[in-house]
């Protein structure tokens, strides 16, 4: 029997039709995605900064998609039960994770009980906002400049606490690393959150903390904080004296700012990635959205994911020397 000779030509088109072939019910579910609601999955409770930013985001993004973009709120461990949960989701794009930096590249360093590992387990889809913090004290301490404020922490050493939303959480690595970059030592109390922080602040119980301004707005103009410092590349303009990380000297403080993204679980499927992420794009430019972000002091990005990639394992890689180098770690 004859065996039929095969080109290498008909050998091609062949795993070419089958490539095609595979690919064609991916690109179909793509071109009908969204059919169904989206579930939008944030691991912080219901009236925190990263709860209202995703659901100013679910609203403008549901408005692109063309489906209702539902909130799901799975709450501890930082944020890394709904980072787990949707990083163990099917690749469908029913089920997203909205994040805040915290979750993606700290908590891998300072939880050893991490069941994924969030920057190769996800798919990451875009930035969705960026925002800087500011390191402020309570107005009973004795300093008005953070080089007062530095000169006065190494005279008493240990003698402060800074206060922060949860530890091993982004703002208690933020404050270790303030600790290390100027030589100094403060005892770090860890809240369950800013509305548990800021009685124990404002009271001066804890003399120091970082947060976004405008969870301290009005305490700075009662009087009661004084700002210091802006952990970012700019000045905050609300507090046009108050001098940036760098200008005073700490300038790798600039990567410890507070952004949010969007992701879904690993292997989301590329045409439903693009999809997400132009809609997020189209999104960013409501009115209303921006508005939003702005009432927060939060820039809109929206950046591209092989971008956004990128500045997760920049800040993957940085956070991992400090987690180390401060000896965070909990759980």
């Amino acid at each position: 029997m004859t065996m039929p000779s095969w080109s290498r030509r008909d050998l091609l088109r062949g795993a070419a039709a089958t490539t095609a072939g595979l690919a064609l019910p991916w690109m179909g579910h793509a071109q009908d995605y969204p059919s169904r609601p989206v579930k939008l999955n944030v691991g912080f409770s219901a009236g925190g900064l990263t709860d209202v930013l995703a659901r100013l985001t679910a609203t403008s993004l549901g408005e692109k998609l063309g489906q209702p973009v539902v909130i799901e709120n799975k709450t501890g461990a930082a944020g890394n039960l709904a980072t787990e949960f949707v990083a163990k989701a099917p690749a469908d794009g029913y089920n997203l994770l909205f994040s805040s930096v915290g979750q993606i590249v700290v908590s891998p360093h300072t939880y050893s009980d991490m069941r994924v590992n969030p920057q190769t387990d996800l798919t990451h889809i875009s930035m969705i906002g960026e925002g800087d913090l500011i390191l402020t004290v309570n107005s009973q301490v004795p300093a008005n400049t953070i080089q007062e404020f530095i000169a006065l922490l190494k005279k008493s050493p240990n003698t402060m606490f800074f206060g922060d939303s949860g530890a091993g959480g982004n703002l208690h690595l933020y404050m270790e690393y303030f600790n290390l970059l100027a030589g100094v030592k403060m005892t770090g109390v860890h809240y369950r959150g800013t509305a548990q922080l800021m009685p124990d602040f404002i009271a001066n119980h804890v003399q120091m903390s970082l947060n976004a301004y405008p969870a301290i707005e009005a305490y700075i103009q009662q009087g009661k904080l004084k700002p210091l410092m802006v952990i970012g590349k700019q000045r905050e303009p609300k507090l046009p004296d108050v001098p940036t990380c760098t200008e005073a000297g700490l300038q790798p403080l600039e990567v410890c700012t507070n952004w949010f993204g969007l992701h879904g679980p690993k292997n989301l499927p590329e045409p439903i990635r693009q999809k997400l992420r132009g809609a997020l794009v189209e999104a960013l430019k409501l009115d209303a959205f921006k508005a939003g972000l702005a009432t927060q002091s939060i820039r809109p990005v929206g950046d591209t994911g092989a971008a956004f990639t990128a500045r997760i394992a920049a800040d993957y890689e940085a956070f991992a020397k400090v987690a180390r180098t401060a000896k965070i770690q909990v759980g």
